[in-house]
């Protein structure tokens, strides 16, 4: 892969950044490989919707005990990004993650320092469209394009049905890295 990639995941306790809690953050640097991880303790202001605290496989005893305060994590994240912010950040679904993690760094008088995006739901649509991958289709004959479907697709499964932030963001990258591998053109011989 010629391009650096931050790929992040977030869990979160519902789907509005405005409104829920911030639960967890994974990411991973295409380049070195290396990875922050962090839980958080959701502040009493911030909602957790129970069917997230079910996905995500946590309950609030688990956060209060594991979790850091999103201050905090949110601070280490930022020094971890710092030395990365010329990258490209990617995930699935990039957006949703993005805007949580845009809103805790504003809530925390932070600016967001990552700029362009790669978008693991574009780039499998593509890949679909041209007819490189397979995906489910489904009753309203669009592609599935969650991270199962697509990685399921490529021949990536996750290993727990749990969802899990670091897991998510490496099963994304393997996934990336595949699609770009069958989409590109090799050169014929001589």
């Amino acid at each position: 892969m010629k391009s650096r990639l931050i790929v992040i995941d977030t869990e979160t306790g519902g789907f509005q950044p405005d409104r829920h809690a911030l639960l967890s953050i994974a990411a991973v640097d295409s380049q070195d490989g290396e990875a922050f991880t962090a839980i958080i303790r959701p502040h009493s202001d911030w909602l957790v919707e129970p069917e997230a605290l079910a996905k995500h496989g946590f309950t609030h005893e688990f956060l209060e005990k594991n979790g850091r305060p999103e201050r905090e994590v949110i601070q280490d994240f930022a020094l971890w990004l710092h030395s990365r912010r010329t990258a490209l950040l990617a995930g699935c679904h990039v957006a949703f993650d993005r805007d949580f993690l845009r809103a805790a760094f504003a809530r925390h008088g932070l600016e967001w320092p990552m700029g362009r995006s790669i978008d693991l739901q574009a780039a499998a649509w593509l890949a679909y469209e041209s007819g490189h991958l397979d995906l489910p289709v489904g009753k309203d004959a669009l592609p599935r394009l969650s991270l199962d479907h697509i990685a399921a697709s490529l021949d990536h499964f996750r290993k727990s049905e749990i969802h899990n932030a670091l897991e998510d963001c490496l099963l994304t990258l393997s996934c990336l890295s595949k699609l770009i591998h069958i989409a590109t053109p090799t050169a014929p011989s001589h």
